[in-house]
């Protein structure tokens, strides 16, 4: 098949994400398996505007700003038209209905509602949300909806969004890497884009209660994001010297602080599913993660990991401290982390989408 890709980013974009990620592994399997695989999606300073990566044909249009305007004139340039088109929504669609004559499905990883008033000022915040829940169900009335989680399914379909017609949980890839063991002092891991709906805020307010009590872990905090040098300030403002921050880094880094890690921490106010907390089980490390959709689905309570009540960092403090403590447990979690991890590989779940997409 010709599959045309509507998405934010792409995999190289200096603020790519999970979603990049998700689509990026789907897609370039989907071409080896002699599938045609173009994405279009926003541009940033010096970057090529067409590339082919793991044989997926990158177009970038304009820039975060500017590509949902642009995206229609991107694919009438196309000189041959896709057999169906997937439209990834970050918060609004790329109202591919209104443009492309193709078979068309919209991806919606999570619902974003109340993250629109978390992230932007008011006036855009009630823009963002008036075209996620009234325009967006008009416009795609007729188009079958994919989501990453049970719990994006049951909002989706709560809030009137769109029909559901089949989940697919992202995946993680079981490749050969270089072994570390855990880090000598407790050590807690933060890798997620830095932003405030998530949660790191949350995170550093229980380390300080913690560090009042004489628990001093290393925190490790890596990603970049608008909220990257608030936090920072936080944390020299606060006397948080344990805390470290790494920026963006590269795969064989997350590989090594996830293994080195005693316990990866998720605070975020929602995911779509988290595929950070499937890739840290993946090493046998054990989560916290709030209690909210996507979260709830990749963190099985008890088992894999702690779920904690989201933006209440004296509960958050202690769940840390608990496992902290307690290395029977961890050890428990860890085992059951590592097999549940398994269950979840980039090759099934790319088949399962191609599979819905040719239904």
């Amino acid at each position: 098949m010709n599959i045309l890709i509507f998405n934010w980013r792409d995999i190289k974009n200096p603020l790519a994400g999970g979603s990049e990620i998700y689509f990026h592994e789907l897609a370039k399997r989907w071409a080896l398996q002699g599938n045609k695989v173009t994405i279009i999606c926003s541009g940033w300073r010096g970057c090529k505007k067409d590339e082919i990566i793991d044989g997926i044909k990158i177009v970038r249009v304009g820039n975060d700003r500017t590509l949902y305007f642009l995206a229609p004139f991107s694919y009438w340039k196309l000189k041959i038209k896709p057999d169906l088109v997937i439209d990834v929504e970050n918060g609004i669609p790329f109202f591919s209905p209104l443009f492309a004559k193709a078979k068309k499905f919209l991806h919606i990883h999570h619902v974003h509602k109340d993250i629109w008033f978390k992230e932007l000022t008011i006036p855009l915040a009630l823009l963002g949300r008036f075209l996620e829940t009234k325009i967006m169900p008009l416009i795609y009335s007729k188009v079958g909806v994919i989501t990453l989680s049970k719990s994006s399914k049951f909002e989706i379909e709560k809030e009137g969004l769109g029909k559901v017609i089949g989940i697919v949980n992202p995946g993680i890839s079981f490749a050969k890497y270089k072994k570390f063991g855990r880090s000598e002092n407790p050590s807690i891991l933060f890798l997620n884009r830095i932003k405030k709906y998530k949660g790191l805020d949350v995170l550093l307010r229980a380390v300080e209660d913690l560090k009042r009590q004489n628990l001093i872990p290393d925190v490790w905090v890596a990603g970049n994001g608008s909220e990257l040098k608030i936090m920072k300030n936080y944390a020299t403002k606060h006397n948080l010297s344990n805390v470290k921050f790494f920026g963006r880094i590269s795969e064989e880094k997350k590989q090594e602080l996830m293994q080195k890690a005693w316990i990866f921490v998720n605070p975020s106010f929602k995911e779509g599913w988290g595929i950070v907390n499937i890739e840290a089980n993946y090493f046998g490390t054990p989560i916290i993660g709030s209690d909210v959709g996507g979260i709830r689905d990749s963190v099985i309570n008890g088992k894999t990991g702690l779920l904690f009540e989201y933006g209440n960092s004296e509960d958050l403090k202690k769940k840390i401290k608990l496992l902290l403590k307690n290395k029977k447990i961890r050890d428990r979690m860890s085992k059951n982390a590592k097999i549940f991890a398994r269950k979840f590989d980039w090759n099934i779940k790319a088949k399962q989408y191609l599979n819905l997409l040719e239904k």
